[in-house]
């Protein structure tokens, strides 16, 4: 039997990190339908397999993990097409629309350069600053020290440096 105390702080993890599991998601698989299948598919075997997480522990790294190899899976699955991260455009404001062609290929050039990294610095730079994640829960999802989370970021973050300049002075 569910007690109601379980299914209220189910429902407080949903609303808290629904957002973040879609957008995860998205990245992965570039497509918003797969992205809310996923993020549903994510939530009921976080459900299903709550009795396996520790409480001591921060919940977003646990659905991270099982996000990111739901979206593995699911990319494994899809038959003769490329997945890749995708990253969702931004909301158009009232600028003008110069501005906003300028905005988009930016966008489009970062995402090239972050898809260019190797995996290992790729997912770091996701991680940091498309989920938001802090030290402590990269460390946590990628099983790695913090100061390694640290130092790889430094690095990464170096290494898209060199592949925007380099893509500029083409």
């Amino acid at each position: 039997m569910i007690s109601m105390k379980e299914s209220e702080a189910f429902s407080a993890m949903f609303r808290a990190y629904d957002r973040r599991v879609y957008y995860t998601a998205y990245r992965y698989l570039g497509s918003r339908d797969e992205a809310a299948d996923i993020t549903q598919e994510v939530f009921l075997r976080a459900w299903k397999n709550r009795d396996s997480y520790d409480p001591q522990r921060p919940v977003f790294p646990w659905l991270f993990r099982i996000t990111k190899n739901l979206c593995i899976n699911k990319s494994k699955r899809k038959s003769g097409s490329e997945a890749g991260l995708e990253f969702p455009e931004l909301q158009p404001g009232t600028e003008s629309v110069e501005y906003e062609v300028t905005q988009r290929e930016s966008r489009k050039e970062i995402r090239d350069a972050v898809m260019a990294l190797p995996e290992k610095f790729r997912e770091i730079i996701i991680l940091k600053h498309y989920d938001e994640c802090s030290y402590d829960e990269m460390a946590e999802i990628l099983n790695i020290p913090k100061g390694t989370v640290m130092s790889r970021l430094f690095n990464a973050r170096k290494i898209l440096k060199e592949i925007l300049e380099e893509k500029h002075e083409l």
